[in-house]
């Protein structure tokens, strides 16, 4: 009978140790994730450490048998975009190229998703993937910094685009990754109350901005825009006065110094057409040969827009690379890229507007979740993460109106953030009632 127990019990201690090196090894993975994502050329290593956490998890609950599903506001909204994106199939112009979006841009970050919501399994798991999120953002600003000196770049010019470890001279994706990764350090600072790690993140949160600065990116400015304005009532709400005027202050300021430099110069060459005019133009009317980078979206947008009108209903199929095989000519050769340049018109191109309507309706339900928990949450840590999400949505998919962002790493590192999220403020705290009851 002693025997017996004595057996159990080593066992019991066999499997815990097993267990707590399962539970390290996936946050060894997801932390590695975390830190290569916005790198180039790193695509092998990134495939390694996302799947290798989805073996660890289903190694582990082989070895506990105890699985607790609690479902998160998504599962519904996950499936109708499947299943939308799914049917385009059916009359996508390369079957192919959709079967490959399909699997690559949605169901993998759905995936990494609940990889990451199924693994966190305590707070200081949450806080451990921020700060290697933190301490990526300082490595890849430094890049950016060495490469804008090594090319001579003008901080009151655009002659060369920082794009840090992703994009070198190009700068959109890295000016997006800036945006994504900005609001968890300025959140941050009303987390982490040892002085020094508020020292550390006020530095980041300047070394951050200024890197940001150095893309030169309209898209990225106009997002941090939001971003400001989005923590400015968030702020009032909890009638913090003094750092809402401190922030304002800071918003009119860096608006009147980027408008006196004329920090994008095309952009004060050219003037953008009203809507009327707009509606009346041609896309090749506004894109002529030597058209600039505003020009050239506007008039795509006009033409995915045109096409879209002819079937509102009609389906594409799901890429963002489709847009150029369907409606690029003789004509419009010369401004028509393989994407839009808009997530939103892009995805009624490719799925039409009932795949537009779903769309929304995802990403209504991520912000709904997040500032429903922010106005209940008396948690710290759940309130920090729901602020941050919020703020970090928002400079996200004002991004993706300038552009195709919504794929490859920059999504990727979406959802791994939103599932970090989405485990301190929906699954700890229902996981801790149901071991309760």
């Amino acid at each position: 009978m002693y025997k017996d127990e004595y057996t159990k019990q080593m066992t019991t201690r066999e499997d815990d140790r097993r267990i707590l090196w399962i539970d390290n090894a996936i946050m060894l993975c997801l932390g590695i994730l975390i830190f290569i994502l916005p790198v180039a050329h790193t695509a092998t290593i990134r495939s390694l450490a996302l799947y290798i956490p989805i073996i660890l998890l289903i190694l582990r609950y082989s070895l506990t048998k105890n699985l607790v599903w609690i479902k998160t506001s998504f599962e519904w909204k996950f499936l109708a975009f499947f299943a939308v994106a799914a049917a385009s199939l059916i009359t996508s112009v390369d079957q192919h190229q959709s079967l490959k979006e399909i699997w690559g841009e949605l169901i993998t970050p759905i995936i990494l998703f609940y990889t990451v919501y199924l693994s966190i399994r305590k707070e200081r798991n949450a806080v451990l993937l921020l700060k290697i999120l933190f301490l990526g953002s300082l490595v890849f600003s430094i890049y950016s910094f060495y490469d804008f000196q090594k090319h001579g770049g003008s901080w009151t010019g655009d002659d060369y685009r920082a794009g840090g470890l992703r994009d070198p001279g190009g700068g959109e994706v890295a000016g997006l990754y800036h945006t994504i990764v900005i609001p968890f350090l300025f959140w941050g600072l009303s987390y982490f109350k040892n002085r020094w790690q508020q020292i550390g993140l006020s530095v980041l949160l300047i070394v951050n901005m200024a890197a940001l600065h150095i893309t030169f990116t309209r898209a990225a400015v106009v997002a941090l825009w939001v971003q400001a304005v989005m923590i400015i009532a968030l702020l009032l709400s909890e009638k913090r006065w003094i750092w809402s005027f401190l922030i304002a202050i800071f918003i009119l300021t860096a608006t009147l110094v980027y408008a006196e430099k004329k920090m994008f110069r095309e952009d004060h060459a050219y003037k953008i057409p009203s809507l009327r005019e707009y509606l009346k133009m041609a896309p090749e009317q506004i894109a002529g040969p030597s058209a600039k980078a505003v020009e050239k979206r506007l008039a795509m947008w006009k033409t995915a827009i045109e096409k879209i009108s002819e079937n509102p209903f009609h389906a594409h199929g799901y890429s963002r690379f489709l847009f150029a095989k369907v409606v690029r000519n003789e004509k419009n050769e010369h401004f028509i890229y393989p994407q839009v340049h808009n997530t939103f018109i892009g995805i009624a191109f490719e799925l039409g507007v009932q795949g537009l309507i779903i769309f929304l309706w995802m990403i209504g339900a991520f912000i709904w979740v997040c500032f429903k928990n922010w106005k209940k949450s008396s948690d710290n840590l759940s309130r920090y993460l729901s602020a941050a999400l919020l703020t970090m949505m928002c400079g996200y998919w004002v991004n993706n109106f300038f552009g195709s962002f919504d794929g490859d790493d920059s999504k990727l590192l979406f959802m791994l953030l939103l599932g970090m999220g989405m485990a301190v403020m929906n699954k700890l705290p229902k996981g801790k009632t149901v071991i309760n009851r």
